[in-house]
């Protein structure tokens, strides 16, 4: 059945938002406001900038732009990075992960100081114990600059953006053990917003810079506020984010394919708004609209800059023997015992080769004709403006303006039985 499988490609033709020109004009026109407040600041006093460990479009011009504005009024900025647990929750992995991302001391022009050395800032009214980078709080000004999007997890007032960059990143292991463990609780974005307030009125926040990107994963806004707006610059850019959010335009599948999953895709690995899926299911509503529901997914690789954390895989059911062999288990572990997601790091089975990966599947799927069966093939679930699809899947986009789809083709093995990726 295998052979007689073929894949349209599709591609999303919709008009995107406009993708920014040049990000760091971007970002001198959003701090432009605050240059009085810059300004007070006294000439060679450090100012920490907190950078985070997702895959964000030119992130290290981004970063460059931010300093430099900083050096022009006299201070003396240094980057820490602000990612809780991930990259084993170790400094010189943390260190790596941003060069992975092009921040490195002689791309951005300022030191990198990277350590797992934090502060307790105290409880927030909830019970919930706060912490901050060491180096950052001795600094005692801080430059927190972070995507707004989406969380893979939660809905909420605030998701995944400057308020929790500082509940979690600047926490380190300790606020992510923090976070996590109370959000069980009192819920993901509740907890936020209690750390986040607490923070904001420690008076170590200087302001913040927020990142939106549009459907095809290209910066297309970046807004800045002085600390006591960062709140409410967080829960605006999450409006338009939401509305950006991209998602594949099917209700159900009976197959997902994807290429690859890793932290530099989403903090779980895959989006879960894109898999329908949960690394916390009893957490999520079950009234959400718009779910897609995919009845088995095929994982194929894990992404370099993971460095081995697999958390993720446990979203899939099954996966290429590739994955297995590039696993770090402590560093997975890591980041999954933080989190509390043992879910996402249950191991798939795994097989050799794609061919024998799918040909397992779809005798799982119950052999199913290959006119009808539902397949959908995404590089990664940041890719989904353009992918393959089956027969039983294109015939849904004939009368969608948004999409463009291609003549079909069959599947073309190698000598291995495996695919190429679709990047």
């Amino acid at each position: 059945m295998i052979e007689s499988l073929r894949f349209h490609p599709v591609r999303c033709v919709r008009c995107e938002s406009p993708r920014l020109a040049d990000p760091a004009d971007a970002v001198r026109a959003a701090l432009e406001p605050l240059r009085p407040l810059l300004s007070q600041i006294p000439r060679g006093a450090p100012v920490a900038v907190a950078c985070g460990s997702r895959g964000i479009d030119r992130i290290a011009v981004v970063v460059r732009a931010a300093c430099a504005a900083l050096q022009e009024v006299g201070a003396r900025p240094f980057v820490v990075p602000a990612m809780g647990s991930h990259a084993g929750a170790t400094a010189e992995g943390q260190r790596r992960l941003l060069a992975d991302y092009g921040v490195t001391e002689e791309g951005i022009g300022v030191p990198i100081v990277s350590s797992t050395e934090t502060v307790s800032l105290g409880r927030t009214p909830e019970g919930i114990e706060v912490f901050m980078d060491r180096a950052a709080w001795e600094s005692g000004r801080v430059l927190v600059l972070n995507r707004v999007k989406t969380h893979t997890d939660f809905h909420g007032e605030v998701e995944s953006g400057l308020m929790k960059m500082m509940a979690v990143g600047l926490g380190k292991l300790e606020g992510a053990r923090s976070f996590h463990e109370n959000s069980m609780n009192v819920g993901f974005d509740k907890a936020i917003l209690a750390m986040g307030r607490h923070i904001l009125g420690d008076g170590r926040i200087l302001a913040g810079i927020g990142l939106v990107e549009n459907d095809h994963h290209k910066l297309c806004e970046i807004a800045a506020a002085p600390a006591p707006q960062v709140e409410a610059l967080d829960r605006r850019l999450l409006i338009g984010a939401r509305a950006l959010h991209a998602k594949l335009p099917f209700s159900s599948l009976d197959l997902l394919m994807v290429d690859e999953i890793g932290k530099n895709v989403s903090g779980s690995g895959m989006d879960t708004k894109v898999i329908g899926r949960s690394v916390h299911p009893e957490r999520v509503p079950r009234d959400i609209k718009d779910r897609i529901s995919i009845r088995r997914i095929y994982i194929r690789d894990l992404t370099p800059e993971s460095a081995g954390n697999a958390i993720g895989m446990g979203l899939a059911d099954v996966m290429h023997g590739r994955i297995k062999d590039k696993i770090d288990f402590n560093v997975t572990y890591t980041n999954a015992s933080t989190s509390l997601a043992y879910g996402a790091v249950n191991m798939p089975m795994n097989f050799p080769s794609d061919h024998a990966a799918l040909e397992f599947l779809l005798r799982n799927l119950g052999s199913p004709s290959p006119d009808v069966v539902r397949v959908a093939w995404i590089h990664n679930t940041l890719s989904v403006t353009s992918f393959l699809a089956t027969p039983g899947c294109a015939a849904d986009l004939a009368d969608n303006p948004d999409y463009k789809v291609g003549p079909s083709a069959a599947l073309e093995f190698d000598k291995g039985g495996n695919l190429n990726s679709l990047a």
